[in-house]
């Protein structure tokens, strides 16, 4: 791991980050103090005890941070994007995850104006905005100027900007959707098959990191496509789901 991701990862509990209302104080101390330490592994087996009580992003970023300084990179990305999930568009977050990425030469698509706008809001942000604009636009419609004493200009304008606020929502919300089930392989190596039997043929690695996204799953197998469009079976233990927590 280079300077650059140590210098960065090692004052990450200098944060504003502070540890999760459902988890033990001293359980928490307990894990500062194993990553002051170097500790890593006793860091990380804290913060995995303390999230069978409850997830934040704050407690899944320090999780991924101790991952990260162990050189899991797997598990670190994993819980790097679980954390984004529950805090998107979150700088320091986003920063380490690029970061631990591009020292490990996973690839990284450049993303367009559309994936920008997808990733502002999480899927839930998004069906709740899509769900409050449009009772916003069928409360200006519906209720009567007795209730809502607004001109018919004005009510058609403010009809409009609601339903417009629902579209646009209702677009994250689904761009959101399509990826809400991708997963992160987290084995070293792991190995592609042609079908999903361990006597199958191998079509080559898929490196430690990578986000997949799942298609099937037969038996232990699960079969996935790369950001790439190549697809392949591979054992449903080197692969866990981002939203599964």
């Amino acid at each position: 791991m280079s300077y650059k991701i140590i210098l960065l990862l090692s004052g990450f509990f200098l944060t504003l980050f502070s540890h999760p209302l459902m988890a033990s104080e001293n359980t928490f101390e307990q894990g500062i103090m194993a990553y002051e330490t170097g500790d890593y592994q006793r860091a990380i087996e804290t913060f995995e005890k303390l999230s069978e009580n409850g997830v934040s992003a704050a407690l899944l970023y320090n999780l991924a941070t101790s991952y990260a300084q162990a050189d899991q990179t797997g598990m670190a990305i994993l819980n790097y994007k679980r954390a984004s999930y529950l805090q998107p568009g979150d700088s320091d977050i986003q920063g380490n995850l690029e970061l631990l990425r591009k020292e490990k030469g996973l690839f990284q698509e450049e993303q367009n104006l559309t994936q920008r706008f997808v990733g502002l809001l999480g899927l839930n942000q998004w069906t709740i905005l899509a769900a409050g604009g449009f009772v916003c636009f069928a409360v200006v419609l519906l209720v009567p100027p007795t209730l809502l004493p607004l001109q018919t200009g004005p009510r058609r304008m403010w009809a409009l900007f609601c339903l417009l606020l629902s579209i646009a929502a209702g677009l994250g919300m689904y761009g959101s959707y399509l990826h809400y089930q991708d997963g992160v392989v987290v084995a070293r190596d792991a190995r592609l098959q042609v079908s999903p039997f361990a006597s199958a043929a191998s079509t080559g690695t898929i490196q430690e990191g990578r986000l997949l996204t799942p298609l099937k799953i037969h038996n232990n197998y699960v079969l996935v496509e790369d950001e790439t469009g190549r697809s392949g079976w591979l054992a449903a233990e080197d692969f866990i789901q981002i939203a599964t927590f």
